[in-house]
């Protein structure tokens, strides 16, 4: 009996001993992971050959990086809101659309869905959108809508009514920040008016209180007027500013041939301003490859480095169509940042990557 009892002893002693080796593994594993969370991913722009303009972008739960764009045709059919899925922000496939040419809300022009903002808050994604509001009346009159899913992919549901509507191009290209104390901010803009602030509602379904003009067309005198029009906002918290990433001036004149456009930066003590310009303005522009770079998201990868996402024209390669769907690193020299030296858009391999962890 005593053998007996002693060889079932070293049976669950050896079996503890596995499960510590294991423990312990895993959690060697786990400070290597976080020590090197892997190799950079090279890359050479476009990232993304198709015309995909207008990206937002977030990391969601599942570990890919998902963006959203504004509407396009594809294989002849035209496809509102496209998804598009990453694992690390280099090489990218298709996954859907927010809405199918069947499902458009009702209360927007079906043709019309540009610059939307995806964002996550409170177990759910909300993917805001610029639209033409359909009024029957034929006018001009625009909108930004909100639609929710549970998942980056969908299938989302839309509020049924614009979250704000304007009676131009102003009231487009939204963006959602999400402040360190619980409130919430949209901005907008365009069509030569301010660039907007105002809280948005804990649901996100509404905007509250009254908007803030953040950023006035002209306010700077940017070189070359690039700001006569100042729209698509991106903004982040680094230390103690909130810095504000727009473009301007004309996006898409002539399919492109005459566009002007680059990435602008203002930076604030407080997310509704007022902001400071900076004086390098703007911190990205066309160059002999690439024309009209512009509304731009940004994103950080695994190891913490921030990286650019935005659209251009391809001067190059007349088969890459419509606006290409572009990634560049940000350095930040004296606490503003930089793309590429201030020589516009990467064109040859970039070899230190998006760092993605393993």
């Amino acid at each position: 009996m005593g053998r007996v009892f002693k060889a079932k002893r070293r049976v669950w002693i050896g079996f503890l001993l596995i499960l510590c080796a294991a423990a312990v593994g895993a959690v060697l594993v786990w400070m290597q992971a976080q020590e090197d969370p892997g190799e950079p991913v090279p890359y050479t722009n476009p990232v993304y050959r198709s015309d995909a303009p207008d990206p937002t972008v977030l990391k969601a739960d599942d570990g890919y990086y998902y963006a959203v764009t504004t509407q396009t045709t594809r294989n002849g059919t035209f496809t509102p809101l496209p998804i598009l899925r990453s694992k690390d922000l280099v090489h990218w496939e298709e996954r859907g659309t927010v809405f199918t040419v069947e499902n458009v809300p009702d209360w927007t022009v079906y043709n019309y869905f540009w610059a939307p903002h995806i964002t996550y808050y409170d177990g759910k994604y909300y993917v805001y959108y610029s639209t033409m509001l359909n009024d029957d009346d034929e006018s001009t009159g625009m909108g930004i809508g909100v639609a929710v899913a549970d998942h980056p992919e969908g299938p989302y549901k839309d509020k049924g009514e614009p979250v704000l509507a304007g009676i131009s191009f102003d009231t487009i290209d939204p963006f959602v920040y999400d402040d360190e104390d619980s409130k919430r901010y949209m901005y907008w803009g365009s069509n030569g008016m301010p660039i907007y602030a105002q809280e948005l509602s804990a649901d996100g379904m509404s905007v509250v209180g009254e908007k803030t003009e953040a950023i006035w067309a002209g306010q700077f005198d940017v070189r070359d007027g690039y700001d006569k029009l100042v729209e698509a906002p991106w903004v982040i918290k680094r230390a103690n500013y909130y810095y504000m990433f727009y473009s301007g001036d004309y996006c898409c004149q002539d399919s492109g041939h005459n566009a002007h456009y680059s990435v602008m930066v203002a930076r604030s003590e407080s997310p509704v301003g007022p902001f400071e310009i900076y004086a390098g303005n703007p911190i990205l522009e066309m160059n002999d490859r690439f024309l009209a770079p512009g509304h731009n998201a940004v994103i950080q990868d695994d190891a913490g480095q921030d990286w650019m996402l935005y659209h251009a024209y391809d001067l190059i390669h007349p088969d890459v169509s419509g606006r290409a769907m572009m990634l560049d690193r940000i350095d930040w020299l004296n606490d503003w940042p930089v793309i590429n030296g201030g020589q516009g858009p990467t064109s040859e391999l970039q070899s230190e990557g998006p760092v993605i962890q393993r």
